[in-house]
């Protein structure tokens, strides 16, 4: 089974378990795979991206008739959401992040009642992967280039409008994040913890040996906020 339908597949078992009246699902990505599995499982869920995301956002949402916002998360934040969403849901979106965090966790802190949920879920940047790229030699951040790459060269005008090019313009994760640090952000906005883990998706059999005995080289992080 493809390792991202197995992260999918795990992510949405456990955001049914947390049973939440109405989830939002934040970055949803192109094919929008946590929202449909919600709503395949007769939850309420709507969804929220950037704008420059519309044009790969719509078709999906449309055929399952799941509403969808668009929103820049920090220059425009959560206040179109007309919904009560007790659940917000953010599954390896905040390594692409730009602005700091903790802008938008304080946004989602507001918009929860008290007890809603906020599920985070990101790659560790502890990971075996990583650890073993810093073993060889080699770099775990984005190649240093000293023009933007064509490929985000007009979507890098969204998050930078300098006109000059910085150096993570084409980098797809900006920065990846451990628990402590995740969690200490969110504390810092009011947050209470209900569950911190490590979850290794991908099936091999040494990787499943060592994160066993090591879960902190698991490959993704998954932290359970509560208001």
């Amino acid at each position: 089974m493809d390792n991202d339908l197995i992260r999918g597949i795990n992510t949405v078992n456990d955001l049914l378990k947390l049973n939440a009246k109405q989830y939002c699902d934040l970055g949803p990505g192109n094919n929008g795979y946590i929202s449909l599995a919600l709503k395949e499982n007769n939850k309420n869920v709507i969804a929220l991206d950037a704008p420059w995301d519309s044009v790969r956002g719509v078709e999906w949402a449309d055929k399952a008739n799941i509403k969808f916002y668009f929103s820049e998360f920090f220059t425009q934040g959560l206040d179109c959401i007309e919904e009560p969403v007790d659940c917000f849901i953010l599954a390896h979106s905040i390594a692409h992040f730009r602005h700091p965090p903790q802008i938008l966790f304080e946004n989602i802190y507001k918009k929860l009642p008290p007890g809603g949920y906020f599920y985070l879920s990101t790659v560790n940047v502890s990971s075996l992967q990583n650890v073993m790229s810093l073993f060889r030699g080699q770099s775990i951040t984005g190649k240093v280039n000293k023009k933007t790459d064509p490929g985000f060269a007009d979507v890098a005008k969204s998050w930078n409008t300098s006109g000059k090019h910085l150096i993570w313009d084409d980098w797809m994760h900006v920065k990846e994040y451990t628990i402590p640090e995740l969690t200490e952000m969110l504390k810092s906005e009011n947050f209470k913890i209900e569950e911190t883990k490590y979850r290794n998706n991908f099936r091999h059999w040494k990787q499943d040996l060592i994160t066993k005995i090591y879960p902190h080289l698991s490959e993704e992080i998954i932290v359970i906020a509560q208001k």
